[in-house]
């Protein structure tokens, strides 16, 4: 039994921050319970209330494999456009439920990433921007092993 769902009304935002994000498109391929829809919709609200950046466009997509020989029968692909900066994710698991909580544990520590990485590449910027000290004086020659401390060169 195939089925897809197509996209609702916008949910708001969870937590009241007063953003909204919209409905994720969710497609279900193989013998999947339709109901699924439904949790992976409760899952990524959840996912993005982690974040302020506007989500723009969320789609998942899960599909049992037909193949008896699968070990793990259940793939699930998820993207996230996050402000224009578009993130991917896949994982393959046994059950549906498990694909769709490890599909969004991994989303969710990307969401965490591209947050922290910016922070990070600011940090970056101003530290290379800065001046070094008055008398402070750059290493020479190569380091000592287990010192910290220059050889001598000579």
């Amino acid at each position: 039994m195939n089925a897809s769902d197509t996209p609702r009304d916008p949910a708001p935002h969870p937590a009241g921050a007063g953003e909204r994000h919209p409905d994720p498109v969710v497609e279900l391929r193989g013998r999947i319970a339709p109901d699924l829809a439904d949790y992976v919709r409760h899952k990524i609200g959840a996912v993005l209330a982690h974040t302020r950046r506007a989500a723009l466009h969320v789609h998942v997509r899960v599909v049992r494999h037909a193949d008896p020989a699968r070990e793990r029968p259940v793939s699930a692909r998820g993207l996230v456009d996050l402000a224009g900066r578009p993130l991917y994710a896949h994982v393959d698991a046994t059950t549906p439920r498990e694909a769709v909580d490890l599909l969004l544990d991994r989303l969710d520590r990307r969401i965490a990433g591209t947050v922290r990485g910016h922070r990070r590449d600011v940090s970056r910027a101003r530290a290379s921007r800065s001046v070094p000290a008055a008398g402070a004086v750059a290493p020479t020659g190569p380091e000592e092993p287990g010192t910290g401390a220059t050889a001598p060169t000579g």
